[in-house]
Order: C-alpha cells, then structure tokens, then sequence
C-alpha cells in the first residue's frame, strides 16, 4: 500500500477526457488506493429562458440528468481493479459545499483538473482553485488537460530564504520534500528540488563591492538549501538553486527539466500584497505542468512508504 489510501477526484463538468479523473485512476493501480469521484452540480439558465428564473422543475431535470452522466462515466471505469465510488452534490455556493464536504470525507488527496484564472479574477472573486486550496488542509493536486496520466519528473519548490520563523520554515521544506518523495516513489519518477532567489534589487555605486556583496549573499541564501538537499537525500544533479523571481524560475525549469507535476506549499494571502503575489496560485492560475499544493497545516514528516 502506498501513502494514498483514499483520493476524491472533483469534477464539474462531466467530461469523458477529465485529466483528474485520469490521474486519479493511474495513481489508484500504482497506490492501491480507493477513488471517490464528486461531482459538483451547478443549475444553468436555458438559452431560451435568460429572463426567467429556473424553477424547481427545471433544476430537479438538470440535475438528474447530470447524475445520470456522472454515473454512466464511472461505470466506464469499473472492473479494472481499483475501488471506484462515485458521488454528486447540487451546491448553492461551490466554494464553499465543495471544501465542507472534502473536509468531512478526509481524503488523503483531491485532485481536479485545472482552471486558468488571472490575476484580475482572483482580485476580485475567488476562483475554486484557490479557495480549495486555502479552504482544505490538505494536498491538493491541479491537473491540466494535457497532463500524462503519471508524473515521471516530480519537483518541489522550497522557500531557503531568511525567515522570521526559521523553524517552521525548515519543517514545513523538510514536509514538502517528502510529500514529493512520496508522489515521485509511487509513479517510478525523478525527484528534483528547486528553490529561487532574487537580488535583483541590489545596487551600489562601486561595481566590484555589488559583485562581492551578491556573491557573498549567494551563498549564504544556499547554504540553507544544500543542507536540507544533503538532510533529505536529494542527489547533487536533482538539486536547483536559481536566481530570479519564483514564479518564472519555476515555469523555466518545468520547461527545460521536463517536469510533469511540481510540489508546492501554500500561503495563507493576508491583504491585497499576498493575495496578488502568492507564488502557488500565481503558478496554479496558469500551470506548466500539474500542481500538488500542499497547505500549511501539512507540517508533519511524511515518510516515503513503498507500494506494493
């Protein structure tokens, strides 16, 4: 048995070419693992009646029929050894049905297939993506619909940089690594570890004092790293200490490494700076690859168990 025992694969549309439900299904024949599909039913207005408001009747048919394609899409799956539940939910507020229920079934990963969101949209509104990861403390792993049905590159992107909290920093990095060596040991993929560092904003009148200062910093900001690469056991060639901002250091090593899913933690946003700036929705928002977000209350070590 693997580390997964229980995965609940979201969907919302019922789509036959789902790369969740895919990715789920892949990991369940590799983990052992159960899968829980949910599907979230939102009513939709008839083109013909936009100035009407759907009654009763109207929702009650909608519905039915959506269950009834969710049924007939896990009924395809059935009988190829994986333990296959399956599940609806009509929702008023999506957000927040979706996260009560994840919360009470206690899966040990979501997953759900990817939705772009830009900046603006998570300015003013909250799309799913990320209010599933804020609202669930748990992994939660983003699927785009290009995705391969198992990772055979995995990388986690680690935070070395000075901290206020350096403890829990270091907990929290030591977690993420070994949730990825999990995931990267299940699906028979590489692990690599990467973390970014900007001194971008440095300057001084004499050249040569910058480049020793920079050089000097440089350093000093992987020491940290090259010590939890080392604690960790994470091969000298797998480990990635690059400079520039973290989002974009992130999108060139997916594309250069070939990475097919990267482990990242998330930020509780506090106030506009975070909400805008939060390395792991900015990344989830417009994905290279597929995304497992881990939330902050993920802090305990997760061994790597082998499967059978």
């Amino acid at each position: 048995m693997g580390q997964y025992r229980q995965m609940l694969v979201l969907l919302g549309e019922v789509d036959p070419h789902s790369a969740a439900l895919r990715r789920g299904l892949a990991l369940a024949h590799v983990s052992g693992a159960s899968v829980h599909v949910l599907g979230l039913f939102e009513p939709r207005e008839e083109p013909l009646l936009r100035e009407e408001r759907l009654n009763e009747a109207d929702i009650k048919r909608q519905y039915d029929h959506y269950r009834e394609q969710l049924r007939v899409l896990v009924e395809r799956h059935r009988g190829h050894g994986v333990v296959l539940t399956v599940d609806s939910l009509a929702v008023d507020d999506i957000r927040s049905d979706a996260i009560d229920y994840i919360s009470e079934l206690q899966p040990d990963l979501v997953i759900k297939d990817s939705d772009c969101a830009s900046t603006l949209a998570r300015l003013f509104g909250t799309p799913l993506d990320c209010a599933l990861m804020r609202g669930f403390q748990g992994l939660t792993l983003f699927v785009p619909r290009a995705a391969v049905s198992l990772p055979r590159r995995v990388m986690v992107a680690v935070d070395t940089s000075f901290s206020e909290t350096p403890t829990a920093q270091q907990q929290f990095n030591q977690g993420l690594i070994r949730v990825a060596q999990a995931l990267a040991l299940q699906c028979g993929a590489a692990l690599h570890l990467l973390s970014a560092y900007n001194l971008g904003g440095v300057f001084a009148a004499d050249m040569s004092v910058t480049q020793a200062w920079i050089e000097e910093m440089r350093q000093a900001l992987q020491e940290p790293f090259n010590a939890l690469a080392e604690a960790e056991g994470v091969a000298h060639d797998c480990r990635h200490f690059m400079q520039g901002g973290p989002v974009q250091v992130i999108c060139e090593q997916v594309a250069a490494l070939e990475v097919d899913a990267v482990v990242m933690g998330v930020v509780q946003p506090k106030g506009m700076d975070k909400l805008l700036g939060d390395t792991t929705e900015r990344i989830v928002g417009h994905p290279p690859c597929s995304v497992l977000a881990v939330h902050p209350h993920v802090f305990e070590p997760l061994e790597p168990w082998p499967c059978n």
